[in-house]
């Protein structure tokens, strides 16, 4: 995931006040997929990091 989808990602979570049940509701499709692709990016980077993989 490159920096700029990064950006759109946490720029999304603001947009939804870091709300998962207003974000679930409101969020585009788009939105969402971006989202949560960020999220499992993060959990993998930090199971890596936390594995001394990274």
């Amino acid at each position: 995931m490159n920096e700029e989808d990064k950006k759109l990602a946490l720029a999304i979570a603001e947009k939804y006040h870091h709300d998962y049940g207003e974000f679930s509701q409101k969020a585009t499709k788009e939105e969402t997929i971006l989202l949560l692709e960020y999220v499992a990016h993060e959990a993998n980077r930090m199971q890596r990091e936390e594995m001394g993989l990274e």
